[in-house]
């Protein structure tokens, strides 16, 4: 009679734990189909940054490698101005010294 009766608990504790599991097991199955997969995940941040007008490090670098290049060529333009400037005024300088002269 005990024995029946042991066997029959633990019948009711491994069915119960059974039940359990499987509802654990329902319950992850669904979370699993709700969520997106990864690309779709990478579109969503693509278009939250692009709605916030955020930068990524790869966009950052371009962008100041370009703003280096323009930096250079301006200061290539203002060197040859500067060079221009000094022989138009010493050529300026040496025609009023001719005329006076």
């Amino acid at each position: 009679m005990i024995t029946i009766e042991n066997t029959n608990y633990e019948q009711r504790s491994h069915e119960s734990r059974l039940y359990e599991l499987e509802a654990r097991l329902n319950v992850l199955e669904q979370s699993l189909e709700s969520k997106a997969d990864t690309k779709d995940v990478i579109l969503k941040i693509d278009d939250l940054i692009k709605e916030k007008e955020l930068i990524t490090k790869s966009e950052l670098n371009n962008f100041q490698k370009k703003m280096e290049a323009m930096l250079h060529a301006y200061q290539v333009k203002l060197l040859k101005w500067i060079v221009a400037s000094g022989i138009s005024s010493v050529a300026a300088i040496a025609a009023i010294i001719r005329i006076f002269v």
